[in-house]
């Protein structure tokens, strides 16, 4: 199955060395939007092979190489593509889950894009919100923000986030959101 095969590649790639996002982005990230990508989906009607297949693979480009961070979207649907082809996935869900990673960087409304789309980019969302102890991380370590900017960069992020969520992820994540609120105050 491809979505296992991507699932344990990207696990791969997590625990290399040069990954600046540390060994922690799989299970802190790219599980956590696994996760909250195929509950959208079964809520939602989507495609769920196309979501989890997508949620492995969405941010594959910024583990490999943090510098390419700004086009991640863009980049990680290349890597993907060619992925997925070796793997001997068919053309037409190759180009579903590429769409879907270029747009997972801001949760879309449903008819924004197609259901597999909405639910990645909401799923990618949820994640930032249910984990903030990885987020802080990330602020300090990756970015390597001083702290008053760091905590401002994560509370705008969450918050952001919060606001643009489809109505059915903000209810399968109203207690994270609220412990987000307590780490961020």
């Amino acid at each position: 199955m491809i979505a296992s095969q991507a699932r344990t590649w990207i696990q791969e790639q997590c625990r290399s060395e040069n990954n600046a996002l540390s060994p922690a982005f799989f299970d802190q990230h790219v599980l956590p939007v696994a996760g909250y990508g195929l509950r959208l989906a079964r809520l939602l009607g989507a495609d769920s092979g196309i979501v989890e297949i997508a949620a492995y693979l969405h941010d594959i480009s910024a583990v490999q190489d943090i510098a390419s961070i700004a086009e991640h979207h863009r980049l990680s649907a290349e890597v993907a593509g060619g992925l997925l082809a070796e793997w001997g996935c068919p053309a037409g869900s190759i180009e579903r889950v590429k769409q879907c990673i270029l747009t997972h960087s801001a949760p879309l409304k449903i008819g924004e894009g197609s259901l597999e789309e909405v639910c990645l980019s909401n799923a990618d969302a949820m994640a930032q919100i249910a984990r903030i102890p990885y987020w802080l991380f990330f602020a300090f370590t990756v970015r390597k923000l001083g702290f008053c900017e760091g905590e401002e960069w994560l509370r705008g992020r969450v918050e952001k986030n919060w606001n643009a969520l489809i109505e059915p992820a903000r209810g399968m994540i109203e207690a994270e959101y609220a412990l987000a609120g307590e780490y961020l105050k």
